[in-house]
């Protein structure tokens, strides 16, 4: 009778756990209308739309980059419902909350696995305190891969630890494609994958696996990995990236050669203290934990000459750390804004964590159950004098690049949510803030879990997820909001979206020409595109419009409405910025009874 309400309380717990979870991650949906991130979002949308069998490449091929199409698989279905963006992304936002529910449950099967006698109730707390992460509430509103990569991340680690439980090939494989799942939808997992290649091969060396699971492991992988490349190809071309540098290894492959220089592994160390600097103090110190966790392990493992119980997970837990780590730090290692510091340096640079954020997750896992669980002796405190000198040093190198820098006010919020916190009481970047709060979390963290009876100790570790996931939800949630959805209130007050919305109205089967005012003045095409998904865009100097031509619509800035030399341009709408003109007397007189306001000839403003 005590087992069955056990369980049930267990079910109740996680049904709030989880639900808390979703409208988290779901918290700004009425205000989530139209995509808020320049080129990642778009990115991703063009994939998906061209998967459902729109060409917008006459407006993305000029200035886009490579983005990878994963994550595209799973927006793809939503232009089989509705081709309303306002729609398409609310459901998008809501997809973020299923995959964040998803991780939890993910999260608790490995915590079950990892510390198997640990009481439920304790399991389910701590599992929720880690999927309340401030960073991953921040990505919640967006609608590109982020999320639904910490998903995938988390059944990466879940299948390898029901691998090692239980090694077969069915579990090979569905491994193997997992890891290769990271890869199509995020290139920067590439440490991930050779982590997993580097471990995979010592299980082999090793005997711990014979030929059939070391091919069930790799084959999978390499074949996505191949396919990868062709896709890849097929997706340059035919939407009109080009096989440019970025697109590929070029860019990395120069950041690599700057290493033979001084230069190269000075800015290598700037941009890892920060990131290192950046997650320390998100965490709370939790991150360092959580490598000391894994460390440990393997330490022991190798002084007893025999392995222990999950010994290759926390290996292949480590690589993956810090093979991610330097994917992050090697593709910032080479810009001028590192290089030439000055005073409008971007500061995302030096802290930008959002590559290694899809990991974060598990080492605060481990890091909260080393902290929390291990014994409180000479161990303990030389590994606490560690982490303080370890955080002073990427302190002071942070700091020693940062008095350079005057203009903190330049810094991407969603690209570095986890240190949000200082924005509630300073306007501009206060390196001071974060590590006071920083500080007083980790004290307050290290108060509950060491001073305490042994008969409340339960207690206090559920008082220690409950602090740090109240100090989690608002700097996950303001971090959003002044990086993600001030931006998109901004697009909707410019008026640009009810110009769109008229736009789409009339347009039917005809062309619309987006201008550009220069030649890195070109939002106004993509949103427009992905506002008229049914519609062909062009995005194309004004100066190469068909003028011979009528029977069309332009999109154009307001300052270029001079520009329009002729006698059969109409203004159809007019937003802060821009306008939609109609050119073609004939497209005019038919429009005309559909529409509310006077279609005024052009020669007719003043």
């Amino acid at each position: 009778m005590r087992n069955v309400q056990i369980k049930h309380a267990g079910v109740l717990l996680s049904l709030v756990f989880s639900t808390i979870i979703f409208i988290f991650r779901i918290w700004y949906i009425r205000d989530t209308n139209v995509l808020a991130i320049r080129n990642d979002e778009y990115g991703y949308w063009t994939h998906a739309a061209l998967f459902a069998g729109h060409d917008w490449s006459d407006v993305f091929a000029g200035h886009m980059n490579w983005y990878s199409y994963g994550y595209s698989l799973v927006l793809t279905p939503l232009f089989w419902f509705t081709h309303n963006l306002h729609l398409m992304y609310k459901a998008a936002v809501i997809g973020n909350g299923l995959f964040g529910v998803a991780s939890y449950c993910l999260c608790v099967r490995c915590s079950r696995i990892l510390f198997p006698k640990t009481e439920q109730w304790l399991t389910l707390t701590i599992s929720f305190m880690v999927c309340m992460y401030s960073s991953y509430l921040t990505q919640g509103p967006i609608a590109w891969s982020e999320t639904f990569l910490y998903l995938l991340v988390w059944l990466l680690f879940y299948l390898y630890l029901r691998f090692e439980q239980h090694p077969d090939v069915n579990g090979a494989l569905l491994l193997s494609c997992c890891v290769g799942a990271c890869y199509i939808t995020h290139n920067r997992t590439i440490g991930i994958v050779t982590a997993f290649i580097l471990t995979v091969l010592l299980l082999r060396l090793s005997d711990a696996i014979d030929w059939k699971l070391f091919a069930a492991l790799l084959l999978p992988l390499i074949i996505i990995l191949f396919a990868n490349v062709r896709i890849k190809t097929w997706l340059c071309v035919i939407e009109g990236f080009g096989l440019k540098p970025k697109n590929g290894l070029g860019a990395q492959k120069d950041h690599l050669l700057s290493l033979l220089t001084l230069q190269g592994w000075q800015n290598l160390l700037q941009a890892l203290s920060g990131q290192m600097w950046a997650l320390f103090t998100s965490t709370f110190g939790l991150l360092f934990w959580g490598v000391i966790h894994c460390a440990a392990q393997l330490l022991h493992a190798f002084r007893s000459k025999k392995p222990k119980r999950h010994t290759t997970f926390y290996l292949f837990t480590l690589l993956a750390c810090a093979g991610t780590f330097l994917v992050s730090a090697i593709s910032l290692i080479d810009p001028a804004a590192i290089t030439n510091l000055n005073a409008d340096t971007d500061l995302t640079y030096f802290i930008y964590t959002r590559y290694n954020e899809c990991l974060i997750g598990i080492f605060l896992l481990l890091g909260f159950r080393e902290l929390a669980f291990c014994k409180k002796d000479r161990r303990f405190v030389l590994l606490f004098a560690c982490e303080i000198c370890f955080y002073a040093a990427v302190s002071g190198v942070l700091s020693l690049n940062l008095q350079r820098i005057t203009d903190t006010w330049h810094y991407r919020a969603f690209c570095a949510a986890g240190i949000g916190f200082y924005r509630l009481f300073s306007d501009t970047f206060a390196m001071r803030w974060c590590i006071l709060i920083a500080a007083a979390g980790a004290l307050a963290l290290g108060l509950l879990l060491t001073c305490y009876r042994k008969r409340l100790f339960r207690l206090h570790v559920a008082a220690a997820c409950l602090l740090l996931t109240a100090i989690f939800i608002p700097t996950g949630l303001y971090s959003a909001k002044i990086g993600t959805i001030n931006s998109q209130r901004g697009k909707v007050s410019s008026g640009n979206l009810a110009m769109f919305d008229l736009l789409g109205d009339v347009v039917g089967s005809r062309d619309v020409y987006c201008t550009l005012d220069d030649t890195k003045n070109y939002r106004i095409a993509y949103e427009l595109q992905v506002n008229l998904i049914d519609t062909h865009v062009y995005s194309i100097p004004l100066e190469d419009l068909p003028t011979e031509e009528d029977g069309y619509f332009i999109c154009c800035s307001s300052g270029d409405l001079d520009h329009l030399e002729g006698d059969d341009y109409y203004l159809l709408a007019q937003s802060k910025y821009y306008a939609v003109v109609i050119k073609g007397d004939a497209l005019m007189e038919e429009l005309a009874p559909k529409v509310e306001q006077k279609l005024v000839n052009l020669n007719a403003l003043e």
